[in-house]
């Protein structure tokens, strides 16, 4: 196993570190320090930048040819670190802990290593990694703050208030949708210079403020949750399959949200991330378009497909038939007959 020792907690040091340790050149750009894996390594890419506010932001995309561990072992007080892995899986030991844990795709952890402690962070060798995680210097972020520390929420204040890292803190959950949607943004906006340096700095801060609302919500009952979690999404994908393949005989939201297991708030929550659309929006637009089809494909008549589409009048669906297309569903057959 390839072991690197990151006696630093600044990115410009880490990313200098992995390229003496990679053996590659690094690279330097409106603050964000980055690298590439040369081919004897493996492949993809590692980047970091800190921000004033006492955030940083690293990015791993890649996949080793050797397994690896990056010991961060500085004697510094170690930062917060929020781990989002995207893709694949690792591992995590506390430096003065023998107890591993295993962090797989769809999964995010909060890391406090104590002030005699550090972290590991292992890699698997053949295996595509996507991995974001935010370093949150504790003194720093605190430093910051328009306000006293004392007025934050007590679960808030129990995290931010030990900024000489006499606990050690380790919280391991799912990530919620609206965090793999920031995450996805993360990793698809391309423009460079100051425009990604300021973006990244938002969405690092707005990444961050989510993760801090989902451990708050996963303190509570899990009937009294109300951020959407991945596992959610099964259940409201299940939901979209249901609709589309029994469009005519679709139920309202309630009975939706109940025969999926989830709230009819979650359901529509994730109806707007998905489609921004609401619940019954997004029917409207799939019974248009099964009717658009009937109309081209069939030779049913109007209320025939006003029928199969599962509403119940016509001169209501002809006037958001309309609205959608511009014309009303007579026309559109009399143009299919010509």
């Amino acid at each position: 196993m390839n072991k690197i020792a990151i006696q630093s907690i600044a990115a410009q040091d880490v990313i200098i570190k992995l390229s003496e340790a990679f053996g590659s050149k690094w690279k330097e750009y409106y603050g964000e320090y980055s690298i590439e894996l040369p081919s004897s390594e493996g492949s993809g890419a590692i980047s970091g930048i800190n921000f004033p506010n006492g955030v940083g932001l690293f990015k791993f995309k890649l996949k080793l040819k050797e397994e690896c561990c990056l010991d961060f072992c500085s004697k510094q007080i170690h930062p917060f670190k929020f781990m989002y892995v995207i893709e694949g899986s690792l591992q995590h030991q506390f430096r003065d802990e023998e107890l591993t844990h295993k962090i797989e795709d769809g999964q995010s952890v909060i890391l406090g290593a104590n002030y005699k402690s550090g972290n590991k962070i292992f890699f698997p060798s053949d295996e595509e990694i996507n991995l974001i995680i935010l370093d949150v210097d504790r003194k720093k972020f605190v430093d910051q703050l328009t306000f006293p520390l004392e007025e934050m929420d007590e679960i808030y204040h129990e995290i931010f208030a030990d900024t000489n890292a006499i606990r050690t803190l380790y919280h391991h959950t799912q990530y919620s949708l609206k965090m793999a949607h920031l995450v996805n943004e993360l990793g698809s906006f391309e423009t460079i210079g100051l425009e990604r340096t300021s973006f990244h700095g938002a969405k690092a801060l707005e990444l961050l403020t989510y993760m801090l609302m989902l451990y708050k919500d996963d303190s509570k009952n899990v009937e009294q949750q109300s951020i959407l979690r991945q596992n959610d999404l099964k259940k409201i994908k299940n939901v979209v399959r249901l609709i589309d393949k029994n469009i005519e005989e679709v139920g309202n939201v309630s009975s939706l949200a109940a025969d999926a297991g989830i709230s009819e708030a979650k359901l529509q929550e994730g109806f707007q991330i998905l489609f921004n659309n609401t619940v019954h929006g997004y029917i409207q637009e799939r019974r248009l378009e099964y009717a658009m089809l009937l109309l081209l494909k069939t030779n049913k008549t109007i209320s025939e497909i006003v029928y199969a589409i599962g509403l119940n009048s016509r001169s209501h669906f002809s006037k958001i038939f309309k609205e959608k297309y511009g014309e009303p569903p007579k026309a559109i057959r009399l143009n299919k007959k010509t």
